[in-house]
């Protein structure tokens, strides 16, 4: 019954390859013929790890703004500006993930050089999952962290219109093991992927998220998808939110709040920013003493006497990390109404669906 939980959706199982090749396919047809992979890594590592939210639900929207001429498919991705420690990227209207994948693996190479680097990516497109990027340069030895904003999606504490984007933070550190710590969360109550997902679904969201169009709170994920998302944790998700926006938009040179919101809708233009900064931890000493003692610490949180209702304590990253192990030996899950508007987005771009 509508506004009403209900049971888990029909699912297909698919083997992680073909799912890869599937998304690739459709951005190379859709014109990315060069930036297919990269576009669509992002969004298969979401699947991998559990978030549908950032995964094939979001390809049809992307694909569409390469057919609206919101993203370049042939863009040409350069440094605008350079110091030692920081760099502008220009991305050219590209793909997001390619604009970010660019900044990360700079981010790397001059944190390598000068300790620590900062990349601002202008000119892009959504990056889908933020921890990516920031896994990615943890990966490589080096602290990360990741802003970025989206278009207005969430009201101002004490407000009720559009203003502030789900504006994600993102941090990965080193864990002298295999896997990083991993942080990766929306600065809003629910992120606006689980709004689409529960609107596809039919169900309701939880209380406290969002308000409608009219500015009164709502369970009703199709009003809420017109209304505004609600900060997380109260003043402090809102100034959180405030001021990511405010690293990733002006400090730029990108739009934020009202002005972004123009631009794309008259414009089409993604005028928004990314922010990378990587730290390499030899910076400030022996990285092989940190890792001992990331990993020490690690041991003393994991080891911590257990609460009434838990059977482990988990690090942040974990339960991805180990999610994406499963899928990758046992197939990934796809929702069948998320997978059969990709296959409605294949029959118009003539891309044979798997079978």
């Amino acid at each position: 019954m509508k506004g009403r939980f209900m049971s888990e959706p029909k699912q297909r199982i698919v083997d992680p390859d073909i799912l890869r090749g599937f998304m690739v396919r459709l951005l190379a047809t859709a014109g990315c013929t060069e930036e297919a992979a990269a576009g669509a890594e992002s969004l298969y590592e979401a699947e991998l790890r559990g978030y549908g939210t950032h995964g094939l639900l979001r390809l049809p929207s992307m694909v569409q703004r390469v057919r609206s001429g919101m993203i370049n498919a042939r863009a040409k991705v350069r440094v605008a500006m350079e110091r030692e420690g920081s760099a502008l990227v220009d991305a050219d209207r590209t793909l997001g993930a390619v604009g970010a994948l660019f900044g990360a693996d700079l981010a790397i190479r001059k944190a390598k050089r000068a300790g620590c680097c900062a990349v601002g990516v202008l000119n892009g497109n959504h990056i889908s999952m933020a921890g990516f990027y920031a896994e990615k340069i943890a990966r490589a030895g080096c602290v990360g962290m990741i802003t970025t904003m989206t278009t207005p999606l969430a009201h101002v504490l004490g407000g009720k219109e559009r203003l502030l984007g789900t504006n994600p933070l993102a941090i990965a550190v080193p864990s002298g093991g295999d896997d990083p710590i991993l942080v990766d969360f929306a600065t809003t109550a629910i992120s606006f992927g689980t709004v689409l997902k529960s609107q596809a679904r039919g169900e309701a969201i939880p209380e406290g998220v969002a308000l409608g169009p009219d500015g009164e709170p709502t369970t009703d994920a199709s009003q809420a998808a017109r209304g505004a998302l609600t900060p997380l944790a109260a003043h402090k998700g809102y100034g959180l939110s405030l001021v990511m926006g405010l690293l990733a938009g002006p400090l730029l040179g990108a739009k934020v709040g009202a002005d972004l919101a123009r631009s794309i809708a008259e414009k089409n233009h993604y005028d928004k920013g990314d922010l990378l900064i990587a730290i390499d931890p030899a910076s400030f000493g022996d990285p092989v003493a940190f890792g001992e003692a990331v990993r020490a610490h690690l041991l003393e949180v994991k080891s911590s006497p257990l609460a009434p209702g838990f059977s482990e304590i988990r690090i942040p990253g974990e339960r991805s990390f180990r999610e994406r192990a499963r899928r990758l030996e046992e197939c990934v899950p796809i929702e069948e109404g998320v997978w059969e508007a990709a296959a409605a987005l294949a029959g118009e771009l003539g891309v044979a669906v798997p079978e």
